[in-house]
């Protein structure tokens, strides 16, 4: 048989080479791959050259100067990367090869991917939209915990939240918050908080890590639980620069798990503002109450000046004293029938005494007086009340009130706070704060629990 009977043409090696590249390209196009580098060598160029491997194979792989220089991170031998490549073919040599264009290390590129494709899903659907965002509760009662109880973040917003506010009620609802179960851990914790509704606000909280540490709280399922959640959520996972889709999903983001209980709660000099605000308010109610009953008095007042019996019978009078000058001047039968007019007429006016209206009027007067007596002193001793509870309050969270349930506060020479033995040697001087005054004292044994 003739092995070059069905050939109709002969090929050139450079022939052969440009249509096997050819082929190549067009038939794979642009492509992702991922594997090991090895034998990497850099060009005086700046170009790169290395082999990508598996268990069972390797590939020849060519990286020029501007990809190369584009990169953030350094290639190495033994490191693992996920690269965006043509399929190629090195013609000179007739070498199978790939021309990188793109590269990332293994593993968080591809999480990097999905926190994108992810991130713009939610973002379509609004998940992020600030209309979205619930406000926090100014003064909270109780606050909500979903993080792990074993963790360094829940005792950091525990020891914020003592220092700031110590009056709130703080819940734990414990989940993990690292591997595959932290997932629905995380969004079934967020669940059951709503579900008892018996917190103003919830902090999900996590200490740093890695992108595969945090991954938990990039996943759509904690998402949607914290839209749908009915109780403000503040995120304060990682460090100031880790980013997360909890973050963009939740009412607020606070860069720390510490900084998530600051923003919580309120300070120490807030509290006493607002305390000022509502004395103030008061105040001004009492004072506006004050002149609107006055005024009302006034009104009263004149009121009665203008219906008072002396009044009507200064009227009256010089009523009389014209029919008697009109009588002087009439006949005398006018006159008697004056003078019986004048009887009537007097006789009308006896019978009006103003005794009996006078009576009247001050004892409406005395009843006035006195609703407006009792309205003002119920008034104030409402606010006194209110302003007495706030006060027990503000003096709840002070810590002079240790100091008179029986504990002390010992500071060395400079005034610092001694919190350890460690801090303090045998025979210092060191100061004693007790409710009621102070002494000092010196060191003679020290002793550690």
């Amino acid at each position: 048989m003739d092995p070059f009977e069905n050939q109709e043409h002969i090929y050139s090696i450079s022939e052969l080479n440009d249509e096997v590249a050819s082929t190549l390209t067009e038939a794979f196009g642009v492509i992702w791959v991922e594997g090991e580098i090895s034998n990497l060598m850099r060009s005086a160029a700046g170009h790169v050259y290395f082999s990508l491997k598996d268990e069972s194979a390797s590939v020849r792989c060519a990286m020029f100067r501007m990809q190369n220089q584009s990169l953030d991170f350094e290639l190495r031998d033994g490191m693992q990367i996920l690269a965006r490549a043509k399929v190629g073919l090195y013609k000179q040599r007739g070498e199978f090869q790939l021309i990188v264009e793109y590269a990332e290390e293994s593993g968080e590129g591809l999480l990097r991917q999905r926190f994108e494709l992810l991130k713009q899903t939610l973002q379509k659907e609004g998940l992020f939209d600030e209309l979205h965002k619930k406000p926090l509760p100014k003064m909270p009662k109780t606050i909500g915990l979903v993080t792990s109880p074993k963790g360094a973040a829940v005792q950091d917003i525990i020891k914020t939240i003592k220092r700031r506010y110590p009056i709130v009620r703080v819940i734990v609802y414990p989940t993990l918050v690292q591997g595959n179960e932290a997932t629905k851990k995380i969004a079934s914790a967020i669940d059951i908080a709503n579900q008892r509704d018996e917190c103003d606000v919830i902090i999900i909280a996590r200490g740093g890590g890695s992108l595969e540490d945090l991954w938990c709280f990039n996943e759509e399922l904690v998402a949607r639980s914290i839209f749908h959640s009915k109780i403000p959520i503040i995120s304060g996972i990682g460090h100031e620069t880790d980013f997360t889709i909890t973050d963009l999903v939740a009412d607020l983001r606070a860069a720390t798990p510490t900084a998530a209980a600051e923003i919580a709660l309120p300070t120490t000099s807030e509290i006493v503002d607002r305390l000022n605000r509502y004395i103030f308010d008061i105040t001004q109610l009492i004072d506006y109450k004050v002149n609107h009953f006055r005024h009302q008095l006034k009104s009263a007042s004149l009121r009665m000046q203008a219906s008072h019996p002396q009044s009507k019978l200064q009227f009256n009078m010089q009523k009389l004293d014209l029919i008697n000058e009109k009588m002087q001047k009439l006949p005398m039968m006018q006159v008697r029938d004056l003078k019986n007019i004048f009887k009537i007429s007097f006789s009308k006016l006896l019978a009006s005494n103003p005794k009996i209206n006078i009576e009247a009027e001050r004892q409406n007067l005395e009843m006035k007086n006195m609703a407006l007596s009792n309205a003002i002193i119920g008034l104030i001793e409402s606010k006194r009340n209110r302003f007495s509870v706030m006060t027990a309050q503000l003096e709840g969270a002070s810590p002079l009130q240790s100091l008179s349930r029986g504990y002390a506060l010992v500071t060395n020479e400079d005034g610092r706070n001694i919190k350890s033995v460690k801090k303090i040697k045998t025979g210092a001087s060191v100061k004693t704060k007790l409710s009621d005054g102070s002494f000092v004292s010196r060191v003679e044994k020290i002793d550690s629990d």
